[in-house]
């Protein structure tokens, strides 16, 4: 008989048939006493009468399961069931946990991905212990370790524990009975390291700069793409009070930098002590002297009480700075004061130095009296200034750097239009605008345009209105779907409808960035965005980088449509 597994295997669900097959043979079940006579080998030649007084076991009945299925046994019915899941259940596992690790790049389009993939696929929630975890089946989670009590520490998917999947994963339970919370308590009830950890794929294991991922991290969330990308566990809160409470390491050093907000307070109250120092790079410094200077730096008044409460240090150099200069550089004179009240380290300031922190503050007085007193301040001052402005968020301090002829579109990293519009600052994106920052500039890394940053980290009504009303450029219109605005776009820039991408970059270009907007819209399959393009007389000649023509592209890809189009403007 030909080994044949059924549709969408589950060794939860086989080991439920078991169960209900040990049942129904114990109260004598026509049905299920003749299946067991045809598949098991030991009781083939039984009467009813006779199946009905043997004592029914389950792993008989696991047996017959398997035979039905044309295994000789339940264990290599076992083994199949879970390879067959194992490729599905390591993808779900990727995308519906917070990964650290490039490529991952963590997005909230993969979170939502990941609960699909789960609803199409509810079997992935029982298919191996690892994704079980991340689905918060506890009830599969408890049979696996039933099975095999190691499981508890033992790496899977990604490398990690079962542990480290509850605590990092993001996707919504399909099932009322589902909960990463429960998943967490059961492991740590059996066992489970509260310290699990791992590594990002380039650090190396010992080295100074290794940073650990633990599973408190996880539940923090927080990091480079912003908390809408990288959010924090739902129940964060509570899941943070269970590890600590059975042993986590309070001095969680990479919960602390990714997200001070949410870890900060119940770090403290869990016994973070002020003398903790930092075991990644150098110079040496605590972790609450770190989180002080980055709190003076960004404002947060209240973070930089209860540091002090807690008897943080207030003289620690970090990126070169006292957390007294941190908080003047970006004009928060009142953190500053508490600092001096508490006893912290100051020292004097240049003339640029004071120039830069009255800006910074708003003080346009100030700020015109030293100017008036010492014109070339302008020219001395950081080029940045409307940049540094923009990240303090005063209104005033934006329009005040503006007034003195600083540059919006100065690029630093990113400009001031991309940090005011990823943190969905409206008035100052306005005032950016009216006084001349450019929607068409790219940052060097991901070639992003300010738009692009609101699109990734979802900030739908600054989206929207830039979209609508803001001038943005060709690409951006084509890539986002606002083709209504093409006309608008082409009467401003006419020259914009062949340019190709390479020139609108802010860093060197490489070979495959050279596509005009046609050759773009072609690459991707845009049939609508191809349309308006050919209609509006783009260059119908022009080559994909690689040399392909333009009908070359699109017969490669399929584009049928896009072909008939390209026929009927030759």
């Amino acid at each position: 008989m030909t080994a044949s597994l059924p549709p969408n295997p589950s060794l939860e669900n086989l080991k439920k048939q078991a169960k209900t097959l040990q049942r129904k043979w114990r109260s004598g079940h026509a049905e299920t006493l003749a299946r067991i006579r045809s598949a098991h080998p030991q009781y083939a030649g039984l009467s009813d009468q006779q199946l009905c007084t043997v004592k029914p076991r389950l792993t008989d009945c696991q047996l017959v399961l398997a035979r039905e299925s044309g295994f000789e046994s339940w264990p290599q019915l076992k083994i199949a069931v879970q390879s067959s899941n194992q490729d599905l259940a390591n993808q779900f596992v990727w995308i519906a946990c917070l990964c650290y690790d490039d490529p991952h790049y963590d997005h909230r389009s993969f979170h939502a991905r990941a609960h699909e993939m789960l609803a199409n696929h509810p079997e992935l929630a029982e298919a191996n212990i690892w994704a079980a975890a991340t689905a918060g089946n506890a009830a599969a989670v408890e049979s696996f370790l039933a099975d095999d009590p190691d499981l508890i520490n033992r790496p899977g998917p990604l490398g990690w524990a079962p542990l480290l999947h509850a605590c990092y994963s993001r996707v919504k339970p399909i099932h009322p009975s589902h909960s990463t919370y429960r998943v967490a308590k059961l492991l740590l009830d059996r066992g489970a390291d509260p310290n699990a950890y791992t590594l990002k794929h380039n650090d190396p294991p010992g080295s100074d700069s290794a940073r650990r991922f633990t599973a408190l991290t996880g539940l923090f969330g927080g990091g480079s793409t912003g908390l809408v990308n990288q959010p924090p566990h739902p129940q964060w809160r509570e899941m943070a009070e269970l590890l600590l409470s059975r042993g986590a390491d309070a001095s969680d050093e990479q919960a602390l930098w990714i997200n001070q907000a949410a870890s900060l307070e119940i770090l403290l109250r869990y016994g973070l002590r002020p003398d903790e120092q930092i075991k990644m790079g150098s110079p040496v410094i605590t972790l609450l002297g770190r989180e002080l200077s980055q709190a003076a730096r960004n404002g947060h008044a209240d973070r930089v009480k209860l540091l002090l409460a807690h008897g943080v240090r207030t003289d620690e150099m970090f990126q070169g700075k006292v957390p007294w200069r941190h908080a003047i550089d970006g004009g928060h004179f009142q953190i500053a004061r508490m600092l001096e009240e508490a006893g912290a380290l100051t020292s004097e300031l240049n003339e640029e130095e004071q120039f830069t922190a009255l800006c910074m503050a708003g003080d346009e007085r100030g700020a015109r009296a030293m100017l008036h007193q010492t014109p070339d301040l302008f020219e001395r001052a950081p080029k940045s200034m409307v940049l540094k402005a923009t990240a303090t968020g005063r209104m005033e301090a934006v329009r005040l750097v503006l007034d003195l002829g600083f540059d919006p579109n100065y690029m630093d990293e990113v400009a001031a239009l991309h940090s005011a519009a990823g943190r969905n600052q409206q008035e100052i994106v306005k005032l950016l605008l009216e006084r001349g920052a450019s929607l068409s500039v790219r940052e060097p890394f991901y070639d992003a345009t300010p738009l692009g940053w609101v699109d990734f980290f979802d900030q739908a009504p600054m989206r929207k209105m830039l979209l609508s009303e803001g001038p943005i450029c060709l690409f951006d219109a084509l890539d986002l779907d606002r083709l209504h605005r093409v006309p608008d776009i082409l009467a401003r820039d006419p020259a914009s409808l062949n340019r190709p991408f390479a020139e609108c970059l802010s860093r060197d270009p490489k070979p495959e960035d050279w596509q005009t907007p046609l050759v773009r819209m072609v690459d991707r399959g845009k049939t609508a965005a191809v349309r308006v393009l050919l209609e509006h007389g783009a260059d119908i000649t022009v080559r994909h980088p690689d040399g392909r023509s333009l009908m070359q592209l699109a017969n490669d890809k399929r584009y049928h449509e896009i072909v008939d189009l390209l026929q009927e403007h030759s």
